[in-house]
């Protein structure tokens, strides 16, 4: 510990923990959601990518049902699953091969070339 507390980043949990000898560990993720009223005492946690995310989410499924924009114009705007199904098929089959001690993995393509599995 060092002089009056600690910081430590954890992006693998996406938070920050804060330990002070005075209010001991706290988990703090400033950047996700702002919990605490803004200057003039207003709601803040707009200001966070938690609630920008929800908010973009929220308002493409609505501009998707009024018909003012197609879902297949969200893959290059948004993370849709279509736009982060290469990056999730690659971890996983990462995860995969270090639980097989660095087995090979191969993966497969539909006839759109888009990842349909790994063995």
């Amino acid at each position: 510990m060092g002089h009056g507390g600690e910081i430590n980043a954890d992006q693998a949990h996406r938070g920050y923990y804060v330990t002070t000898h005075d209010d001991g560990l706290a988990s703090v993720n400033p950047l996700y959601m702002s919990y605490l009223p803004g200057p003039d005492g207003h709601f803040n946690g707009h200001h966070g990518y938690g609630y920008k995310s929800l908010d973009v989410f929220v308002n493409s499924c609505i501009a998707v049902n009024e018909g003012s924009t197609k879902l297949e114009d969200l893959h290059n705007r948004i993370p849709t699953l279509k736009a982060c199904i290469v990056t999730t098929a690659i971890l996983e089959a990462g995860r995969a091969s270090l639980d097989g001690k660095g087995k090979r993995m191969t993966f497969t393509y539909d006839s759109e070339g888009t990842i349909s599995g790994y063995e």
